[in-house]
């Protein structure tokens, strides 16, 4: 089904898609922004998991599941424009972060610099070290976006890192990377980027982006389900980057089984910690499929015209829109402000659709399987919430 241009996916596409997610038999999904849904392909790869752990037990690890971690890798790094040796896994954005930070020296330059409106578990990896003199520093936002200057006026000299979002969660907007790397790295600091949101609803390069470090996982957009992340870190630096907290997975020589030595290998997979999600690698290799089959390009031209009959809609209804109004610079989320956010969404959800709610704000975010069908029936079941909160 894969087509060679860079139009956006159009109804028919989508309508074939969909049908690969049995959630829609039961509710219109608009939530891929907070988790995935299963499709059939990554439903079959989870069976084919339990299958090879029931047939090989322990040697499923060198049979079926180091293959599968490996693809994992090799599919993550197409989608962001690396090399394989660039990418390691993880657990979490919390454990990538966290064994991105262990490679940090703050003895001469104490400060991290973070957006006010990044998702918390960014600048909580370095809150965490306030006992130990690191300090963060914000940029502050302007409406839903964080302005260059606002990362201009806090990127100083005793700035380490730079630790932000490629797209906010809160908003939808994309951040102009490429400028914030600039920045950091004519200050001499290095440059992590929070890819979450931005995987699999947009197309990545880091290597035109230029950052230093860039984590995302497959929990979202990338439609894999929990417990797999993925860590890039740019080839130039892999030699540089001593992490001080470590796993058997991190070893050069891991299956020598040498508890006196500790040598690295030449790869990001120096970052790796401890025994991995295997069931996850199955199903994100699943998911991660489906996006480059559909291209990342055509995914974002399709997330704009959804996100954009969403907007259009509820500028017309009088809902106040919290993310960009440009579809350049807005990923696959919209945060609209209406009355009673969380009884909306449990009244959406009676309705037959799976949304979610942040303080103050509906957040609809739907992805490249989604109809227009789907998002103007979203909108119609909405305005008619709404109008009845208003009657009461």
């Amino acid at each position: 089904m894969r087509i060679q241009t860079n139009q956006a996916i159009d109804e028919q596409e989508a309508l074939r898609y969909r049908a690969e997610f049995p959630i829609f038999e039961r509710t219109t999904y608009l939530n891929s922004c907070s988790l995935g849904p299963l499709s059939k392909s990554a439903r079959t790869a989870l069976q084919q998991y339990a299958a090879d752990w029931s047939e090989f037990g322990a040697p499923a690890w060198w049979l079926a599941w180091i293959p599968k971690l490996n693809a994992a890798k090799e599919r993550f790094a197409r989608l962001i424009g690396a090399q394989p040796h660039e990418v390691t896994i993880s657990h979490s954005i919390s454990s990538a972060l966290s064994s991105v930070a262990s490679t940090i020296d703050h003895s001469d330059r104490p400060v991290v610099v973070s957006a006010d409106i990044d998702f918390p578990t960014i600048p909580y990896q370095w809150l965490s070290k306030a006992p130990r003199g690191v300090e963060v520093r914000y940029a502050q936002s302007a409406g839903p976006q964080v302005p260059v200057c606002s990362y201009e006026s806090v990127i100083r000299p005793d700035v380490a890192l730079v630790a932000t979002s490629h797209v906010f969660y809160a908003t939808g907007a994309i951040q102009p990377v490429r400028e914030i790397a600039d920045l950091a790295h004519a200050s001499g600091a290095r440059i992590v980027v929070d890819g979450y949101h931005a995987v699999g609803a947009i197309p990545v390069d880091v290597k035109a982006l230029d950052v230093d470090f860039y984590v995302g996982g497959v929990l979202k957009w990338l439609m894999g389900g929990p417990g797999l992340t993925f860590i890039y870190v740019r080839e130039e630096l892999i030699e540089q980057v001593l992490p001080t907290i470590s796993g058997w997975f991190a070893s050069a020589e891991q299956f020598a089984f040498n508890p006196l030595d500790l040598s690295f290998p030449p790869t990001a997979d120096r970052l790796q910690l401890g025994t991995p999600a295997v069931g996850a690698a199955y199903t994100g290799v699943a998911g991660m499929d489906m996006v480059l089959e559909a291209e990342p390009e055509r995914i974002w031209r399709r997330l704009q015209e959804l996100t954009g009959i969403v907007i259009e809609r509820a500028q017309a209804a009088g809902y106040r829109v919290n993310s960009p109004l440009d579809p350049d610079q807005r990923g696959g989320v919209v945060m609209l402000a209406v009355r009673e956010p969380e009884d909306t969404v449990q009244a959406l959800a009676e309705r037959g659709f799976t949304v979610d709610y942040r303080p103050g704000h509906v957040r609809v975010s739907p992805h490249f399987f989604n109809t227009r069908d789907d998002v103007e029936r979203f909108m119609d079941a909405l305005d008619a919430i709404q109008q009845s909160l208003l009657a009461v």
